[in-house]
């Protein structure tokens, strides 16, 4: 082996380099073109090296001086070694690469007429790999931000979005923002289409990786790419069944990325779902459902073909297009996706795994009435435990430990998700062997995806008053006190949702996390920048104030302080945020201890703030709220009166203990 530096070229490197960029004879740069080619394919090293010393300008100049007039060998060779670059993980040089404009350029280039199919392929290639970096990411067809749901709420936030558009809209190296600079740029991908199997393949997955928001995927409609996209889908379909042993794998490719491309354009986009829900293949009167649904029948389909089939109608589902009891949803997609959770035969197919681990935790998060269908066979559960207590059984032995490290953090997500609804689930799942210690030992890990799984797992099953009251012991206090101090805000937000039900009155962590000084940070986070924190801890301090004793209630009072909590019922606009300290007031007041707080707020002024806050325009629940809280005061005030309904306070109380929407990314 040469010794060399790993961030420059060696000699002999260095000699093909000066012969690419100082020779002015064209067959002698071609030859150079593809050495340096062949060289950097599959070379970390060779693209760091090439990188530092400047090649990347080169190939720029020489693309421009190659483009006019058009030489197609050479450009051929500059875009196969442009996309090697592309798929560098270092982002300095992705970033460098855009900044030169070898995007634009490309896309000028493709505007040519050319009597080429090689050379529109292999550009297309190229275009293809920006868009595949792991620098630059779609929601849609990688892992999905994790919030608790609930049936009735599961479609009220979608933060995703708005951070996935945000963060696009103001990242000036985005290729999906250049490549919509330009109106046109959509009809020249649509002109080319009809090239070849291979341009297709790159225009679908280009087009699936810009569906980043609704706006990009309403101009992808808008082209008329959907029915293109299903005549491409039924071809390849019907070609591949007639001659599957002839042509498997360049059919099967396409049909793969046509499904990824239904499954991306009507992410979290009820509008265009509905849209494809009704959309009718002409030639054959069959529903794009009815096709994709065909898919989930074979047997030998390819496990790729199978997992995009059913993250289409996991989509529909999630955009209430189709109910989640719906045959598509729970008896196709649901088990498809379960079985190739557990199939044996794809074992080294690990990234597999973890994508319909990821897809079944966005299916059934909120949509609990699927969970007993999920667990039925207790295939899935056992499949779980064995990712979670020993994923090295199904991993090569020189896997990343990072592949096992996201096959642990989704099978614990999804554990979580499971956990969050039904008793006799949650009870299966604390129950298992080692799962609670296993769980612990993840959020000890230096690993954040673990310690988040681990915390999310507590936050299911922190939903239960049985599991409050056997499950969580002292070392779970401490794990959620540390992780309220972290410094890192995703920690924070999941263990401050876990702690406004572990500091309920029947809880045994109550006392632990008191004494460990939980009322102090709640305090500090009630106004906190962040919005799911700060409600966080609302909530939490209105659970533990519930049938709590008097001395915790001061303790309450004391740190809020009766002024600010003044401030915010006149101030406070949030609705969730004011259900819950109205909810909190009530608490306070219980009749033993009414006589000595009270007197703290001055009820008429009490009274009259109440009654300001129903003159303004606030949602019935705020208003329902108030009303009961000022029958609450008339009533202790003149006992004489009737309270309208006490028991409803309680039992309003009890029945809204568990969030039902907390943020916990």
């Amino acid at each position: 082996m040469p010794s060399y530096d790993d961030d420059l070229p060696t000699p002999q490197e260095e000699l093909l380099l000066n012969q690419l960029i100082n020779n002015t004879d064209r067959q002698e740069q071609l030859q150079a073109l593809i050495q340096v080619k062949n060289l950097i394919i599959g070379s970390k090293r060779c693209k760091t090296a090439f990188y530092h010393v400047g090649i990347l300008d080169n190939l720029y100049d020489l693309l421009k001086q190659y483009s006019s007039p058009i030489d197609i060998d050479i450009l051929i060779q500059i875009f196969d070694c442009i996309s090697s670059f592309a798929k560098s993980n270092n982002k300095d040089l992705i970033h460098h690469l855009i900044e030169l404009g070898f995007i634009e350029q490309f896309l000028i280039l493709l505007t040519n007429k050319i009597d080429s199919k090689h050379f529109y392929e292999s550009c297309l290639r190229c275009l293809r790999s920006f868009f595949l970096s792991k620098t630059f990411s779609n929601s849609s067809i990688t892992s999905i931000p994790f919030i608790f749901l609930c049936d009735q709420n599961k479609s009220d936030e979608k933060p995703s979005e708005l951070q996935l558009e945000i963060t696009l809209s103001n990242n000036k190296f985005s290729p999906i923002n250049i490549l919509f600079e330009n109106s046109q740029t959509l009809d020249t991908l649509h002109n080319l289409l009809s090239i070849s199997k291979s341009t297709q393949i790159s225009i679908v997955e280009i087009l699936c990786c810009v569906c980043v928001d609704h706006e990009r995927q309403k101009q992808i409609v808008e082209k008329n790419f959907i029915q293109d996209i299903m005549h491409l889908l039924v071809e390849n379909i019907s070609i591949n069944d007639r001659i599957h042993h002839l042509v498997g794998l360049a059919n099967e490719h396409l049909i793969e990325v046509c499904l990824k491309f239904f499954c991306s354009i009507c992410y979290e986009n009820p509008t265009i779902a509905q849209q494809l829900y009704v959309t009718i293949y002409s030639e054959t009167n069959q529903t794009l459902c009815e096709i994709i649904s065909s898919l989930l029948n074979k047997i030998l389909r390819s496990v790729i073909i199978s997992y995009y089939a059913s993250k289409f109608f996991v989509n529909l589902c999630k955009t209430k297009v189709l109910a989640c009891d719906d045959p598509y949803v729970s008896h196709l997609s649901l088990t498809t996706l379960i079985h190739l959770c557990t199939k044996s035969n794809i074992n080294k197919c690990v990234y597999l795994y973890i994508e319909c681990l990821d897809t079944l935790i966005y299916l059934l998060n909120g949509n609990n009435t699927l969970h007993h269908t999920a667990i039925y066979t207790e295939q899935l559960l056992n499949k779980l435990f064995t990712y979670i207590f020993t994923p090295n059984k199904i991993l090569e032995n020189n896997s990343d430990e990072t592949i096992s490290i996201q096959l642990r953090s989704s099978a614990l997500t999804l554990l979580a998700v499971l956990s969050s609804h039904h008793e006799d689930i949650k009870k299966r799942i604390a129950e298992q062997e080692n799962l609670i210690s296993t769980a612990i030992e993840c959020y000890r890990s230096p690993h954040i995806s673990l310690q988040l799984a681990s915390l999310r797992l507590f936050h299911g099953l922190s939903r239960s008053v049985h599991q409050l009251r056997t499950t969580f012991n002292d070392t779970i206090c401490d794990i959620l006190l540390d992780a309220i101090k972290s410094n890192d805000l995703s920690l924070v937000k999941i263990a401050s949702s876990v702690i406004s039900n572990t500091v309920l009155e029947f809880s045994t962590c109550r006392a632990r996390l008191l004494s460990g000084g939980i009322l102090d940070i709640l305090f500090t986070f009630l106004t906190h920048t962040d919005h799911e924190l700060s409600i966080n801890s609302i909530w939490a301090l209105r659970n533990l104030s519930y049938l709590s004793t008097l001395k915790i209630k001061q303790d309450i009072l004391n740190g809020l302080t009766i002024d600010k909590i003044y401030s915010f019922l006149e101030q406070c606009t949030d609705k969730q945020f004011l259900i819950c300290l109205l909810s909190l007031l009530r608490n306070l007041f219980n009749e033993k201890d009414t006589e000595i707080l009270l007197p703290m707020f001055n009820s008429v002024k009490l009274l009259t703030t109440l009654e300001r806050i129903l003159d303004k325009n606030h949602p019935g629940e705020i208003r329902r709220e108030v009303n009961l809280l000022i029958d609450h005061l008339n009533s202790i005030n003149n006992p004489s009166q009737q309270r309208s309904s006490s028991d409803s306070i309680n039992s309003s109380c009890r029945t809204s203990l568990f969030p039902e929407c907390i943020l916990i990314n």
